[in-house]
């Protein structure tokens, strides 16, 4: 009978040019795993639950326990905050897994908040992916720097009709004190609202707590 010989060198040879399909399989083995939890769990209503989601560099772990944690304190009629990180980064490995979660959260429309930096923030408006925030930095003009602030192009499809409207769909979050400690840079990081949330009224209070650096505002 014919035997395989492994050794050492064969095995990281066979890693070293074949990671990917390990890659794949785990992959498909979260999405799976992901499908069954998501049928088989109580599902949280809408109103009642916030999704964040803080794409970039890394975040540590305590400080995202700790921010949700402190939103789930301020807001007591919310009975689920999801806080997440999706890694997008100059490790190509990394950076592919994390456009894939991020493609795959867009495209399911999970989220109310997303924080992207400057260029991936525009690159997402322009697809019509944020509310206006107009009205709500007029409302809020005393925890936002307007000086930081810029206006982005966002193109809509009513039919057939390309329809391309101007307004804030973001908010820098340069200086926030809330974030020092979190491993997070926020230096180059604007936040939004998505059009798709399903919570927008809480996710509108939550954004201005964010502002506030973590204080509620009356």
């Amino acid at each position: 009978m014919y035997q395989v010989q492994l050794s050492k060198e064969r095995v990281r040879n066979h890693i070293q040019y074949d990671w990917w399909k390990y890659l794949a399989g785990i992959l498909v083995t979260i999405f799976l795993w992901n499908i069954v939890t998501t049928i088989t769990r109580p599902r949280t209503p809408a109103d009642k639950k916030i999704e964040i989601f803080l794409v970039g560099d890394y975040v540590l772990d305590e400080f995202m326990e700790t921010l949700t944690n402190d939103i789930m304190e301020d807001f007591p009629n919310l009975l689920e905050v999801n806080l997440s990180h999706i890694p997008l980064g100059e490790d190509i490995e990394m950076d592919y897994v994390g456009r894939q979660k991020l493609m795959v959260m867009l495209g399911s429309q999970t989220g109310d908040l997303y924080a992207f930096s400057k260029e991936e923030f525009e690159r997402i408006a322009e697809q019509g992916a944020f509310i206006p925030l107009d009205d709500f930095i007029n409302e809020n003009m005393d925890l936002i720097d307007h000086d930081k602030l810029e206006m982005h192009k966002a193109t809509y499809f009513d039919g057939e009709n390309e329809i391309i409207e101007e307004h804030y769909y973001g908010i820098p979050m340069e200086g926030l004190k809330l974030f020092e400690d979190s491993g997070y840079d926020v230096s180059d990081k604007i936040i939004g609202v998505m059009a798709f949330s399903k919570n927008q009224d809480n996710a509108f209070k939550v954004l201005k707590w964010i502002l506030n650096d973590g204080e509620l505002v009356n």
